[in-house]
């Protein structure tokens, strides 16, 4: 077994035992659910068994939210409900964010908030700190979540296209409705002129 599935594997044991232990408390899962889980994981498609509980219906989003600030000991993000800063964002190249779960939140100073994965692992730092000199802290979210959202940003067309472009875009987009609206008011305004004098004629 490489390095890389070692620490993957130990991450799975601590995090599922961790879950157990705080989602215990709420009654929502049990020690004897462990293994049970452990097996059907390892069949499931999912890379991260906090999507494997999501997906299975297992945990609900916002138990599992809570019950990671826990064991992570950080702010837990909806990201799914979070404006991000598209500059921030851009900093980082996607395959970057893809390939560490992060992505960041906002800037305090000299301070960048990123929302991962897993914030214990200590190697997502110095790679994002390739890109940025800030400090970084961490704060938690759904893998699934952190995914869709990075992938949903650099398909995002206001990425692409310049901001004067996108003004001068919604001016004419607007002058164009206004057009439009003018010129059914004033085949109103005929068609209505047309029938009285129509009445009055007969």
């Amino acid at each position: 077994m490489n390095e890389k599935i070692s620490r993957k594997k130990e991450r799975f044991e601590n995090l599922l035992e961790g879950l157990i232990r705080i989602l215990g408390k709420k009654g929502i899962l049990n020690s004897r659910d462990g293994d049970a889980l452990r097996r059907d994981f390892e069949n499931h498609e999912s890379e991260y068994i906090e999507d494997f509980l999501l997906e299975e219906g297992i945990v609900e989003k916002e138990d599992l939210l809570k019950a990671l600030q826990e064991y992570y000991e950080v702010p837990a993000v909806d990201v799914l409900g979070t404006i991000f800063d598209h500059d921030l964002v851009s900093m980082f190249p996607k395959d970057v964010l893809l390939r560490n779960s992060c992505l960041p939140l906002n800037r305090d100073g000299n301070i960048l908030f990123v929302v991962t994965s897993d914030p214990f692992d200590d190697e997502k730092e110095v790679i994002l700190r390739e890109y940025v000199s800030y400090d970084i802290e961490f704060m938690v979210g759904l893998p699934r979540h952190i995914d869709m959202m990075i992938k949903d940003f650099y398909q995002d067309e206001l990425y692409h296209i310049d901001a004067d472009e996108i003004v001068e875009r919604a001016q004419h987009e607007d002058e164009e409705e206004r057009y439009e609206e003018e010129k059914i008011r004033e085949e109103d305004e005929e068609g209505g002129a047309r029938y009285r004098h129509r009445e009055e004629e007969e």
